[in-house]
């Protein structure tokens, strides 16, 4: 029964390791579409949501069918119950990733108010916390959750950036207002996108001690405690 488990599991964290693969390749697009005003490559990042949303629906079959199954105590439980929010996770960075493409197509005709930096660069740091995330799920391994902070904070500070240039180019010229509210509705995408990435983070942190922690609500003492806590757990 325990090896027939492990198996099972296995194919879990795989397909919520493709799950994410696809996911992450939307991020991507959807701001490589903004940068080249490529409606098409939009379009083909909305048509890839279907695949995301199929995927969740399989994923909570499956998991649901394991735990039925299985009857897992304990860990185990929490192991599987918790998989339930990061499939969810995953699936809302998608629909944002939607949301991204559907205001590309809106301003595609567009000659841009100012050269794209910050919002590729937030797409950049918010992609590598996703991958963070995903690879700690798979390893069950949480001894990164100082860069987590460190990158979730660097996404905050620079959509705040963002919204902050946006509405100069805004106050200097009405003609900007709508695509400097656009260019701000997707600098908050991708801060969002950001959250759910921490927000899986935070799931493989509740799996691994039993503990749930809003990294929102942690110090740098905190911080501090919880890595030299970890450190010498191992």
């Amino acid at each position: 029964m325990r090896i027939e488990y492990n198996k099972e599991l296995k194919m879990i964290k795989d397909e919520i390791l493709l799950m994410s693969t696809v996911t992450e390749k939307m991020l991507s697009d959807s701001v490589l579409a903004l940068n080249s005003k490529d409606i098409e490559l939009a379009k083909t990042v909305i048509e890839r949501d279907d695949l995301v949303d199929a995927k969740e629906i399989e994923l909570q079959l499956i998991v649901s069918q394991v735990i039925a199954t299985q009857g897992p105590v304990a860990t185990d439980l929490r192991r599987l119950a918790s998989t339930y929010k990061i499939i969810t996770n995953l699936e809302r960075i998608a629909d944002l990733a939607v949301n991204i493409c559907q205001r590309v197509i809106e301003i595609s005709e567009e000659i841009y108010m100012k050269p794209l930096i910050d919002i590729p660069l937030e797409c950049e740091l918010t992609e590598k916390l996703l991958k963070l995330s995903i690879q700690a799920f798979i390893d069950e391994d949480i001894s990164r959750l100082r860069e987590v902070v460190e990158l979730e904070d660097r996404i905050d500070t620079i959509n705040e950036t963002i919204h902050h240039d946006c509405m100069s180019y805004m106050m200097e010229d009405p003609k900007n207002i709508h695509q400097g509210t656009v260019f701000c509705l997707i600098g908050s995408d991708l801060e969002r996108m950001g959250d759910h990435a921490t927000n899986i983070f935070e799931t493989v942190f509740y799996i691994v001690t039993g503990n749930y922690i809003d990294f929102n609500d942690l110090d740098e003492a905190m911080i501090n405690q919880t890595v030299e806590k970890l450190n010498a757990e191992n």
